[in-house]
């Protein structure tokens, strides 16, 4: 806990105090079941919300109920999404999953993508609707427009309110490229891929403590190097080629294009723990606390969770993983060489604030 902010990371999380700050938690399964005053950021298999959150909630997760209260705006993703009768959001939301059943209230406007989507509960302004499947149950009140796509016609009880009107989208599902089965799959898979990311981190943190270190120092001492040489190692395959187009040389190619994809995973997760440590390094001397290993788990974890959120910002997502891969990639080759190949540490500062112990 840094002062009133609250970060945790395991297998089931578990929070039932109060917390006056903010919460970032990742694991297997999460369960919030005390008040929380300011934002909360989540990422589990499993996530359930039962007490107040008194900002923003972002969560991202295999299945996602929620029954407590937020006061702020909500972004969440995942394989199913529910939003019981208990459950509320004040302001905005924005749902991406497979399935999606709400049957709480959200004061403002609500979108949905979805495979399938089934709505019981209040909205206080419009409420959109990408789905192959869109029911309006019979308690729904809608109290702006409801604008949908979908390749059939919704579902909606006659006792249903809906204040400003019905309008269908025309829709060719198979074609479409916003439609809800590719987003929530899409979601999904990231999100997979997020906590396989996580695990190797973890493993690097663990296993080579003071290397993952001196990579962060490459990377700030020499940035340009970094990625110079992350740009030049990306044309490994152009070299592997060539040697396989040689006799004598194919061993030699097949053995590069196998360490290839490895290379890459380790370069990508490098450049994740500088992003991670650089962020928590800064919160940790804000507030005058020890930046401990424990610490740069959950920043590796809040690094790749914002790292999955900027993929979804067009160009812009794809230009920050391209730079993260690149920096990382030759920070991590740099911190090799001089380490195992030369013998001797990386430059830069004496230390960076990190506690290995």
């Amino acid at each position: 806990m840094f002062d009133e902010d609250y970060f945790n990371a395991g297998g089931d999380v578990e929070l039932d105090k109060r917390i006056e700050g903010d919460t970032a938690l990742a694991g297997g399964r999460i369960a919030v079941r005390g008040p929380v005053k300011g934002d909360v950021l989540l990422a589990a298999g499993d996530i359930n919300v039962t007490d107040t959150v008194g900002q923003n909630l972002y969560a991202a997760g295999g299945s996602i109920a929620l029954s407590g209260q937020v006061a702020g705006n909500a972004r969440l993703a995942g394989g199913q999404v529910t939003i019981s009768h208990r459950g509320g959001i004040a302001g905005k939301a924005s749902i991406a999953a497979a399935s999606v059943q709400m049957a709480g209230r959200v004061g403002r406007y609500l979108a949905v993508y979805a495979e399938s989507v089934r709505i019981e509960g209040e909205v206080g302004d419009d409420l959109r609707i990408v789905a192959r499947y869109v029911e309006i149950g019979p308690e729904a009140k809608i109290g702006g427009k409801l604008i949908y796509r979908s390749p059939q016609a919704a579902q909606i009880a006659p006792s249903a309110v809906i204040a400003g009107g019905v309008t269908q989208l025309e829709m060719a599902w198979p074609g479409d490229k916003v439609h809800s089965i590719a987003r929530a799959a899409t979601w999904i898979s990231l999100f997979v891929l997020l906590l396989s990311l996580l695990l190797v981190g973890a493993i690097m943190i663990l296993a080579f403590p003071e290397f993952s270190v001196d990579t962060a120092r490459v990377m700030r001492s020499d940035p340009w190097k970094a990625l110079g040489l992350g740009f030049a190692l990306l044309c490994l395959p152009v070299a592997a080629a060539l040697f396989l187009v040689s006799v004598i040389g194919v061993p030699l190619g097949v053995a590069l294009l196998l360490f290839y994809p490895v290379m890459l995973l380790f370069g990508y997760i490098t450049g994740a723990l500088f992003l991670g440590d650089a962020a928590g390094l800064w919160v940790a001397r804000r507030r005058a606390r020890t930046f401990t290993p424990r610490w740069r788990y959950l920043a590796l974890a809040v690094a790749l969770f914002v790292l999955l959120l900027v993929s979804e910002i067009p160009f812009v997502g794809g230009i920050a993983h391209f730079l993260v891969l690149l920096f990382g990639l030759g920070g991590f080759w740099i911190c090799a060489y001089r380490r195992y190949l030369r013998g001797s540490p990386p430059p830069g500062p004496a230390g960076l604030g990190i506690d290995l112990v």
